[in-house]
């Protein structure tokens, strides 16, 4: 029987704004199926360490392994990791002048190269699960904030 590995592991995570320390030693695994909540005052280092996850932010030392590959390397393709990695900001910024489909659709298509159809196919399925796929055609200036944080 095969080990279950974490998916996300952070090892000895340190991140300092100037002097400033906001993440101060963070060990962290988050395995398959696992729903994590992180939890805590504004400026704890929440939305950092997030940042430092999808490597948005630069960390200042300590590691952090996606799918066993080290997103912390100099070496290490991180838009390939993207490709499998993504967040949903607390500011979120769809393209306004894009429908809720073609939002959703473009980083498959970008990102993964994944044919028109078959982006749109997915991203119907997406709108779906997320109760959306009746706002496909809509813009998000008509979206309510959660639902265009959904989209």
């Amino acid at each position: 029987m095969s080990e279950v590995k974490p998916l996300i592991k952070i090892r000895d995570l340190h991140k300092y704004f100037g002097d400033n320390q906001v993440l101060k030693g963070i060990d962290l695994d988050i395995m398959p199926g696992e729903k994590v909540v992180i939890l805590g005052p504004s400026g704890s280092g929440k939305s950092t360490m997030l940042r430092c996850i999808n490597a948005l932010e630069e960390t200042t030392s300590g590691h952090i392994y996606v799918n066993d590959v080290d997103i912390t390397s100099p070496k290490t393709d991180i838009n390939k990791v993207r490709e499998h990695l993504g967040m949903v900001f607390q500011r979120f910024n769809l393209w306004p002048h894009k429908t809720v489909l073609e939002n959703v659709a473009l980083a498959p298509k970008l990102v993964s190269k994944v044919d028109k159809a078959t982006a749109e196919k997915r991203s119907h399925e997406m709108l779906k699960r997320v109760g959306l796929a009746e706002k496909a055609d809509a813009y998000p200036a008509s979206l309510s904030g959660g639902q265009q944080q959904r989209v």
